[in-house]
């Protein structure tokens, strides 16, 4: 299959490189100039493409809007000006053939007088598109996100570059946020919070084998690690803000994808020509089974579908009306051999059938109440089903089970804010968030597959609990060099009646020219997921819930930061933090703790709040943006991530890989007729994962690898070196584009080590693991 796809790719390059352009191939530039902290269009500002002669601009017109023609394809910069506001230039925007480039682009009122001296300043790119963020965010674009070697056009697998992020493992997007575990990132879209958007995210405790949001749909993002804005609730891991773009108003487009991950389709525009209405949506579907004959069979392969689309309705006096949805299914099953002769060790024994499935709809309008004030509401629901059918065969074929697993969440929420600008020096943003959590779960689990023939862990529950969030958060510049970003988070959960009070506070101290100082503190929490508080255990002829009053984990986030731009297009930054983690659930007289908890984690002890933990490290930041065709990101991360235990003990956390290191480059040419090549790459190295100590002696008396939890996450694997390459290349055509990426990672074929199993045929204890080299071939034509 592989040879005959790249055979026809090669033939389409081969064929659209010999075709001989005679004319300039230009498109349109065009998009929206609004203040940056009211989000209102700025009428009257000028737009102008820089190294055009002669000189390419315009002015934006009353909602602060404009449209730029016939701009030759290729790296766009665009310098951006109007009165009593900073000068702000967007450099190096890729501009193609085959879609017309739609910018939103934020301009900051001077804090100064109008006759006093206004600043011209280069636009940050590192910095979040959020302005109440100090430190510890910066925005993901979807640019990087297909450029960028091993992103493979996913938000997880792009930020797992950045400092601060650890990769979970080759085979799913999962990332471990300054030693804080997957399920404690906040994932929200279009301003309210949504599940973890990865196809089978049950099986990865929030990370999966891909992404459900497509390129085709998304627009600039931030992502924060830390000590994040009040506006931000039930995170303690980091934050995904996600937003998807709008349709084209003024033309229909088309975009169509087929590569080695999936098949999409994605189509835009105006429903009706001359109106604003707009529409985008995509579908894609996967063709991963593809791969099959490339990839060693220890696992099956995953199928998996999603659907996209968001709708615009702008109205003359009840505001903008937004209609959103991401959907997305997935399964994976294994082909387990019942003949016994073929098993080489008991990972070949198991048959499971695993599935999840996730939909989150909206609906949002956005209503501009004067000119420094607007109000933004959002109704809500979204929902997850996770099934997971797992059996275990013992050597005479004996039928154990380990998982039964059918979970519904649900979730109804009203989101509402008003944001109002009092000034050029404040800035304020209050909301609420009203949820009804709504829950189906019926659960049975095998907590010792060793030695039990049944299950011992039951959920069987059906109902709904409620969450009530509330904030309200200030930006306030004190001077042109001193800024201060300051709020207050509250939550109430009716399950356990629990009420928390989080506090968050940021300044930034521009010092010098091009240098800055930043301290943050928040208070976070997270609530667990539903079915932990409603564990069961049979007793007396009846069932006993362990956990109603279970508290919520909280944590202190700290973080100090020096920011430094060497030159307009370079910046180094370095950030330290310390995270103290409270009333976090443990088992009494055990290792455990809910810190390491995984989706595959069940157990049947009473949980108490008295386990604690501390994440403390360095985060360093050496990047420079895509200038003349060059780019480089250099990150790196030393930490520790400790807890202690229902025994008052220290350890190691499961996450505790203490180092990670990424140097990140690529290059780009401009070719004749237009057309773009570039070679991208990146090294990381990567401390080994942690596991406990192999119990042999156990393991071999029952055939099953059973590991010392009295001595939990002792063991570090070797360290582990990844390197991923990328190859892009774009041809122009009139009225469409081609764009061919071949991303290969793991070219160095590291192995990764999931865990150990037990050898039939050498009657011994092994790791188990995966290496392979992974693909992704794709190509897409837009017009």
């Amino acid at each position: 299959m592989s040879k005959k796809l790249i055979i026809s790719l090669s033939t389409i390059i081969f064929f659209l490189a010999k075709v001989s352009l005679s004319q300039e191939l230009t498109q349109t530039v065009k998009g929206t100039v609004t203040d940056t902290d009211s989000e209102i269009g700025l009428p009257g500002a000028t737009v102008v493409v820089l190294g055009t002669d002669p000189v390419m601009g315009t002015v934006t017109d009353a909602e602060g809007n404009f449209r730029i023609e016939n701009v030759p394809v290729g790296r766009v910069s665009l310098k951006i000006s109007f009165i009593g506001y900073e000068t702000q230039y967007v450099s190096d925007v890729m501009l193609s053939s085959g879609k017309e480039l739609d910018l939103n682009i934020t301009l900051k009122e001077s804090v100064l007088a109008l006759d006093e001296v206004v600043i011209t300043a280069e636009s940050d790119r590192e910095k979040p598109l959020n302005e109440m963020a100090t430190l510890s965010a910066r925005t993901i674009s979807v640019e990087e996100a297909q450029r960028y070697a091993g992103s493979m056009d996913d938000p997880s697998r792009l930020v797992s570059t950045f400092a601060g992020v650890t990769p979970g493992s080759i085979e799913n997007n999962e990332i471990v946020i300054r030693g804080n575990a997957a399920k404690g990132i906040l994932w929200r879209l279009e301003g309210v919070e949504i599940p973890a958007p990865n196809h089978l995210a049950g099986l990865f405790s929030g990370g999966g084998i891909n992404t459900m949001f497509s390129s085709n749909m998304l627009a600039n993002s931030d992502f924060l690690t830390g000590a994040f804005p009040a506006e931000y609730g039930n995170a303690i891991s980091g934050v995904f803000d996600m937003r998807l773009r709008s349709g084209n108003q003024d033309k229909r487009e088309y975009a169509f994808q087929v590569g080695s991950q999936g098949v999409d389709f994605a189509l835009e525009g105006p429903f009706v020509k001359g109106k604003r209405a707009t529409y985008l949506a995509n579908f894609r579907y996967s063709t991963i089974g593809l791969l099959q004959g490339l990839m060693p069979q220890i696992t099956g392969l995953p199928t998996y579908m999603d659907l996209s689309l968001k709708m615009d309705f702008p109205t003359k006096k009840a505001g903008t009306f937004t209609v959103w949805s991401i959907n997305g299914t997935g399964s994976i099953a294994s082909d387990m051999s019942m003949d016994t002769a073929d098993w080489e060790t008991n990972m070949d024994s198991f048959q499971y059938d695993i599935s999840y499935g996730l939909t989150a709809s909206g609906i949002n309008n956005r209503l501009i109440l004067d000119n420094k004030t607007y109000l933004f509401t959002s109704l809500t629901y979204s929902a997850t089903k996770y099934t997971n059918h797992n059996d275990y065969y013992r050597p005479n074929l004996q039928k154990v089970p380990v998982t039964d697993q059918n979970e519904i969440n649900s979730r109804l929420s009203l989101t509402a804010y008003l944001n109002h600008k009092f000034g050029r020096k404040h800035t304020n943003r209050s909301g609420i968030i009203l949820n009804q959590l709504l829950y189906n779960f019926n659960v049975a689990n095998n907590t010792n597959v060793a030695e039990n023939d049944t299950t011992d862990f039951f959920v069987d529950s059906k109902g709904s609990t409620f969450s009530f969030q509330a904030y309200s958060e200030s930006k306030i510049s004190l001077s042109p060099k001193f800024n201060i970003n300051a709020g207050l988070h509250l939550i109430y959960v009716t399950m356990n009646d629990e009420f928390i009070i989080e506090p968050r506070f940021g300044i930034n101290w521009n010092f010098r020219p091009g240098q800055s100082l930043n301290f943050a503190y928040g208070k976070h929490s997270r609530v667990e997921p539903l079915r932990i508080y409603l564990t069961e255990i049979p007793v007396n002829d009846t069932f006993e819930k362990l956990n109603e009053k279970l508290k919520i984990t909280k944590a202190h986030h700290f973080v100090v930061g020096y920011d430094v731009k060497l030159w307009k297009m370079t910046h180094l930054n370095i950030e330290a933090y310390y995270q103290l983690l409270y009333d976090v659930p443990v088992i009494p007289d055990s290792t455990f703790s809910m810190l390491n908890y995984t989706s595959e984690t069940f157990f049947t002890e009473r949980l108490e709040n008295t386990g604690t933990g501390t994440n403390y490290g360095v985060d360093l930041t050496l990047e420079q943006f895509l200038y003349k065709g060059f780019y480089y990101l250099v990150t790196a991360s030393v930490y520790q991530s400790k807890y202690i235990d229902g025994n008052g003990d220290e350890w190691n956390t499961r996450y505790n890989q203490q180092f990670v290191f990424n140097v990140l480059g690529g290059k780009e040419w401009k070719l004749k007729n237009d057309n773009v090549f570039g070679i991208n790459g990146k090294l990381t190295i990567l401390g080994g994962k942690r596991q406990s100590p192999v119990n042999y002696e156990e393991s071999l008396k029952y055939q099953y690898v059973i590991y010392d939890e009295s001595r939990p996450y002792e063991v570090q694997l070797p360290t582990n070196y990844y390197v991923d390459i990328s190859l892009n290349y774009t041809v122009n055509r009139p009225k469409c584009s081609h764009s061919f990426i071949l991303q290969v990672k793991n070219l160095l074929m590291q192995e990764d080590i999931f865990g150990h199993a037990y050898n039939y045929k050498t009657n011994s204890i092994e790791p188990y693991g995966l290496t392979i080299i992974y693909p992704y071939l794709s190509y897409k034509i837009q017009f």
